[in-house]
């Protein structure tokens, strides 16, 4: 069964320069509560003005992919590393016992998602990654970015997760990512395609916990991220986001 989750208003919030718009994926299956799907705990779409920043926190037991394909921002450490990050660098932030950063756009606005997953373990080491691709996002084929340790991808995720993204060109049609035995959840950043006899836009989600997701046809150019999760795959709850 695929279900569709449409773009809200309602569900955005604004800090000063922050547009944030939270996404909680469980909801697609269970709306009266706030489940996650499987180890897939939020999904954050934010945009952050020129000038933005987020000062110095710290996250525990989160696994967070850090997604910009507008713009960019710049993550900073506690020791004061910088790193920009754009659709030409992606980050992801195993936060285990403990990480501390904080973002900032200093130079242009920053269209975001940031892919919050509850950990297999708990209080593991904190650690930072990131996966650097010159020639930015593929046209009309899946890049995998991130996916369990061991799997050969170029960005880990301490948990039963698969993560891609494609840029889709209007009038090109392409199968979803699949796995036997993964949930599909499958959210579009920009544009506008077609998934079986559903229209989706900017923000709408689809999701399936067993069947293949039908074809999917761009009727406007369109960005798009699909995660593959094992639902059942053992996670834990403490996380400073994930746990919420």
């Amino acid at each position: 069964m695929i279900n569709i989750m449409r773009a809200d208003p309602t569900q955005k919030f604004e800090y000063g320069p922050f547009t944030i718009r939270r996404l909680r994926p469980g909801h697609m299956h269970s709306p009266d509560n706030g489940s996650t799907f499987g180890p897939l705990a939020i999904v954050d779409h934010a945009t952050l003005e020129t000038g933005s920043r987020v000062p110095m926190h710290r996250h525990v037991n989160d696994e967070i992919l850090t997604y910009v394909w507008r713009g960019s921002m710049v993550h900073e450490d506690a020791n004061g590393n910088r790193t920009p990050l754009s659709a030409k660098k992606l980050m992801m932030m195993s936060a285990g016992s403990g990480v501390s950063h904080e973002e900032s756009t200093p130079i242009v606005q920053a269209e975001t998602v940031q892919v919050i997953i509850r950990p297999n373990a708990a209080d593991g080491e904190g650690r930072v990654q990131f996966m650097d691709r010159p020639a930015g996002i593929s046209d009309n084929a899946w890049n995998l970015l991130a996916a369990p340790e061991g799997s050969g991808a170029p960005l880990d995720i301490r948990q039963e997760v698969w993560v891609y993204d494609v840029r889709l060109e209007k009038d090109h049609t392409l199968a979803a990512p699949r796995i036997d035995g993964f949930a599909s959840w499958l959210y579009v950043l920009d544009g506008v395609i077609t998934l079986g006899e559903q229209k989706l836009g900017k923000g709408d989600a689809a999701s399936s916990n067993d069947d293949a997701l039908p074809a999917i046809n761009a009727t406007r150019d369109a960005t798009l991220l699909c995660l593959l999760v094992r639902l059942d795959a053992p996670t834990v709850d403490s996380g400073t986001v994930s746990g919420h």
